[in-house]
């Protein structure tokens, strides 16, 4: 039974976690062109009303969904990005480390949104490249580090490789979501380190100590 619908007077984080919780599970058992704003109000048991106050339309909600679980990515990234006790080659595993962890941690979450994207608007597909983008500018950054620390060669076209790297880790990223590959995430961090470093690392330079 879903409560009043009456419309809060500031907005519930808990109330939102709440409804995403319930967006997540609803979505999953049903899809999304299959699920309904009043199905996810229910399980989340607020109103109508309430739901729309926090997200104006299904697709809104989707979003939102997805955006929730990019920005909490997004803070375990850069987590470890701003750890100044790593050495810049520790850095880089732990950093594909913790993108394929979340990957596996959160496969419905990424299934939903590799199965139910497409039919959705121009708006959504267009954040979905803001999210992108700003993905890649992350591991542009990582790229210009390893450059100041000498482990890079100096003669890379640095957008390119942001973009080859980007590719490299979403792909194994897709393996983690779409099987049972847990046991294999530290090989895979390590095996993505590898192929960065002996393919656009200097031989036998920069500091290369895990």
């Amino acid at each position: 039974m879903t409560t009043s619908e009456t419309h809060p007077h500031s907005p519930s984080p808990e109330t939102k976690e709440r409804i995403l919780a319930s967006a997540l599970a609803i979505f999953g058992e049903k899809g999304y062109h299959n699920a309904t704003m009043a199905e996810i109000a229910e399980d989340a048991n607020v109103g109508k009303g309430t739901l729309y106050w926090y997200f104006s339309s299904k697709e809104d909600l989707f979003s939102g969904m997805i955006e929730q679980g990019i920005q909490t990515l997004n803070g375990k990234l850069q987590s470890i990005l701003g750890d100044h006790s790593l050495t810049f080659s520790q850095l880089l595993v732990e950093f594909n480390r913790e993108y394929l962890h979340y990957f596996y941690d959160h496969r419905q979450l990424a299934r939903l949104f590799l199965s139910n994207h497409s039919g959705l608007s121009s708006k959504f597909h267009d954040r979905m490249f803001q999210w992108h983008t700003d993905f890649v500018k992350v591991n542009n950054d990582i790229i210009q580090r390893g450059l100041k620390t000498g482990l890079f060669r100096p003669d890379l076209e640095v957008d390119w490789v942001a973009t080859a790297f980007t590719g490299i880790i979403s792909a194994f990223g897709n393996r983690q979501f779409l099987g049972d590959n847990q046991e294999q995430i530290e090989a895979e961090a390590l095996f993505i380190y590898n192929l960065m470093v002996d393919g656009i690392g200097i031989k036998d330079e920069g500091d290369k100590s895990l």
